[in-house]
């Protein structure tokens, strides 16, 4: 081969390294900002989570966006067979007065903070760009607290957009 056509190739040789690295290196750095930002999302949450167990309302609506909403969270059961008013199940802004309600039915009580204890459990996040889905379950005895948090992110903040309660009652305490 002349040395024309061997110069050739080697710079394609070399472009190619180049290239290589280079996308190696994105990729690299992609995910560690997924793990930085999924990081993020989880010390939202447990600061969410925290400031629920103390009853701290203030806190927990700082760590949502002024849009936020909600669904009433619903226990289906052998307890909750009598009338049930639909409106109050209906997508509303801001924290669903049922957790207001638990939190301050338990300080009532005489109870100091913190009054419970959230342990997520089967956690699943997705970071999608400047959003994040947040699933998991808390286990309670007879019930199966599912639970999707909806998180974006803001001038490098995480806060809640929306949460998505779900209960499910075992059979078995039918």
């Amino acid at each position: 081969m002349n040395s024309r056509i061997m110069n050739k190739i080697q710079i394609l040789i070399l472009i190619s390294a180049l290239f290589t690295i280079s996308i190696s290196q994105t990729s690299c750095n992609s995910t560690q900002q997924d793990i930085d930002e999924e990081k993020e999302v989880v010390n939202t949450l447990n600061k969410f989570l925290r400031a629920f167990e103390n009853g701290d309302f203030e806190t927990m609506e700082a760590l949502m966006t002024n849009d936020a909403y909600i669904f009433p969270r619903a226990i289906m059961s052998n307890d909750s067979l009598g009338p049930i008013d639909n409106v109050n199940y209906r997508r509303m802004n801001g924290l669903d007065p049922q957790m207001k309600q638990v939190i301050n039915s338990i300080r009532e009580s005489g109870k100091q903070p913190p009054f419970m204890k959230l342990e997520p459990k089967d956690l699943k996040i997705t970071i999608l760009k400047e959003a994040a889905i947040v699933t998991f379950h808390l286990e309670n005895g007879k019930s199966l607290s599912r639970r999707t948090i909806v998180l974006g992110e803001n001038n490098d903040t995480w806060k809640i957009v929306h949460i998505h309660p779900s209960n499910v009652v075992s059979s078995e305490y039918r």
